[in-house]
């Protein structure tokens, strides 16, 4: 099977496809979140992955230097790699994950958007925060830049079993 995908994302496994929505997804995700934090608070990103970070380690977080923040992007990418699992294994069995990959992409941002920020920071150090205009483009960005990625690879994946 040749699934080549912009000439070198070769989806030729599950474990391929999970790898690349896991990468996609989380680099994506991490710049815009580099820029709207940066452009927002004039957070940099170490500042940005200790924040991550700061969820397991609370305010201790932001003096442990770049050693924390590499804790933080691994964090980050734990959580892409579980969206994109999450999405990979189900797409087989619920159906509706394959009526429109480009709507279910969007949605599936959101809902990732929404477990985020509505169940797993609640549960952390993190303090909570109010719904504002970053509350706002960090939805549409998590829409566009984490769920249709997932959504679109994993279709492109799926369907070159069909061939």
């Amino acid at each position: 099977m040749n699934n080549k995908i912009l000439g070198f994302i070769n989806l030729h496994s599950k474990t391929a496809t999970i790898f690349w929505t896991t990468l996609i997804a989380g680099v994506l995700d991490g710049l815009a979140a580099i820029i709207v934090y940066g452009v927002f608070f004039k957070y940099n990103p170490i500042q940005i992955y200790q924040f991550v970070a700061s969820a397991l380690l609370g305010n201790e977080a932001y003096g442990g230097g770049v050693p924390v923040a590499i804790l933080g992007l691994f964090f980050h990418f734990l959580i892409a790699w579980v969206a994109s699992y999450l999405f990979i294994q189900g797409y087989p069995k619920w159906s509706f994950l394959r009526m429109n990959k480009w709507m279910v992409g969007l949605c599936y941002g959101l809902v990732i958007w929404g477990f985020m920020n509505l169940v797993v920071i609640p549960l952390t150090k993190i303090p909570a925060s109010g719904f504002d205009v970053v509350a706002m483009i960090s939805i549409g960005w998590h829409m566009l830049l984490v769920g249709l990625p997932i959504s679109l690879l994993t279709s492109a994946f799926y369907v070159s079993l069909e061939k």
